[in-house]
């Protein structure tokens, strides 16, 4: 798929402003640093993207979900001390493949009105100490990209009115007293790895009338892993099927954020974009 008309995709979606960030329908990726192109070798079950997290934001993916170890033999300030992991560490970090990567994007102007959601959803070897530090050091990379909890009641167009330059949302999966971050993000998940395409099909549907509060951040868990060597799925063609956005009725509106493994290859980021024009509409209506 040509991601030359997705590095800038919700700029030009017409009344996406009209929406609050809970009500985005955004493409996301999971295990979002155990790509291919990761410094670290991985074995291939761990291994969920073909690109680095920079380049999926270039394709267009908004939301990463990210699985974070704790390195307390490295020195603070250290960017190894906090590394990405999906069972070994794929030799990324917070600091630079993430953090830094992100005010790299927004230093093109265009990228000012693309909102990305970072979910820190799991820790490993953390200590408080080690929360407290990670957390410090999201707040004060990112600074005013982050869009504080607080904002979560406003729509795009207010929140970019009062809050110019705010584009990224850190969700933390884990006690916090900072007003910067927002609660974890729920991920809806079959609890099965090994699951058939009709399983996991299933499951989605079951989920379709859970509660979701107007504001909180859900995402639905379309990945899955096979056999013989268990690694992770590409069904890029149910993906396509299953989200394809025709219209309102479209399976898609029930949904948030969507995680898939080998996000880059399926045509989910532009069925994002027809999603949220649709929603937007509707809600105006």
């Amino acid at each position: 798929m040509s991601t030359k008309n997705n590095r800038y995709w919700m700029s030009d979606v017409p009344g996406l402003q009209h929406l609050h960030i809970g009500e985005l329908i955004l493409p996301g990726s999971h295990d979002s640093g155990s790509d291919k192109e990761a410094p670290n070798f991985q074995w291939p079950q761990a291994i969920t993207q073909d690109v680095s997290p920079k380049k999926q934001l270039e394709h267009g993916i908004r939301a990463l979900d990210l699985r974070v170890a704790f390195y307390a033999k490295y020195p603070v300030a250290d960017a190894r001390r906090f590394q990405l992991f999906h069972g070994t560490s794929s030799g990324r970090t917070v600091e630079h493949d993430i953090l830094q990567m992100l005010r790299q994007f927004y230093a093109d102007k265009q990228s000012q009105k693309e909102i990305v959601v970072l979910d820190f959803h799991e820790f490993r070897d953390f200590t408080p100490q080690a929360h407290e530090e990670l957390q410090a050091q999201i707040s004060k990379v990112l600074g005013t990209l982050i869009i504080p909890e607080k904002c979560a009641r406003l729509t795009l167009e207010a929140l970019w009115k009062e809050h110019p330059g705010a584009t990224v949302v850190a969700a933390y999966n884990h006690d916090t007293d900072s007003p910067l971050l927002w609660r974890g993000v729920d991920q809806r998940w079959s609890g099965e790895n090994l699951i058939s395409t009709h399983h996991l099909k299933r499951f989605m549907d079951s989920t379709l009338d859970r509660y979701k509060s107007p504001y909180k951040l859900v995402a639905i868990q379309c990945a899955k892993y096979v056999l013989p060597l268990h690694v992770p799925d590409d069904f890029s063609d149910k993906v396509n099927t299953w989200f394809k956005s025709d219209n309102a009725e479209s399976y898609i509106q029930h949904f948030f954020i969507i995680n898939t493994d080998w996000a880059t290859r399926s045509e989910l980021v532009n069925h994002c974009k027809h999603a949220n024009e649709i929603r937007a509409h509707q809600q105006r209506s």
